[in-house]
């Protein structure tokens, strides 16, 4: 007669313990993965929202013809200016400027843009992600020291523009400060025409 044994109590104990420290360095490695990939796509993110701003800024700022806000030698968190703008022609009938002014509300920056006539519009740029700017309006002179005793010296303005975007999920993903991810660009814009 043959005695049929099954597993000890401690057998079954040890491969209980085995299979729950693999799940468990398993679980850590897919934990890992996504925290990496939720970094990466916020990181992404930001990035995209913080050059497109950029380039929104840069569009307008290079055809501004009035710098009203920040005054000059002065800094602001939020920037208005004015330009000439073709559809702005064709609706008054007159070629009035427009416009343009950038605003941080928390949520975005709103892009609010005066047509004149009481025509507005406005677009969210960066919308849902915090968002820090800075504007630094200076001149510069263009000119050439022999030249500086005429009057052919020329006076162009610059913005200094700082932006930071960050995501404003409430999950915190990292131990540090860069859950947010946080991208920064910064950027001289020379206004071209003459003001």
């Amino acid at each position: 007669m043959r005695i049929r044994r099954g597993f000890t109590l401690i057998e079954v104990s040890i491969g209980v313990i085995i299979s729950a420290i693999i799940l468990v360095g398993l679980m850590n490695l897919f934990s890992s993965g996504m925290k990496g990939s939720t970094k990466g796509l916020a990181h992404q993110a930001n990035m995209e929202s913080a050059s497109i701003l950029m380039s929104q800024i840069e569009y307008d700022l290079l055809r501004a013809t009035e710098i009203i806000e920040p005054a000059e030698d002065k800094k602001s968190n939020n920037a208005s200016w004015r330009f000439y703008y073709a559809a702005s022609a064709v609706i008054t009938g007159k070629g009035d400027p427009v416009t343009v002014q950038y605003t941080n509300h928390g949520d975005g920056v709103t892009r609010y843009v005066d047509m004149g006539d009481g025509k507005t519009q406005s677009t969210v740029l960066a919308k849902g992600q915090k968002v820090d700017m800075s504007f630094a309006h200076f001149t510069v002179n263009n000119a050439l020291k022999k030249y500086a005793d005429k009057k052919l010296i020329q006076k162009k303005h610059a913005i200094w523009v700082e932006l930071t975007v960050s995501s404003k999920y409430g999950k915190k993903i990292g131990k540090d400060d860069k859950e947010h991810e946080p991208f920064t660009l910064k950027k001289l814009i020379v206004i071209r025409s003459q003001m």
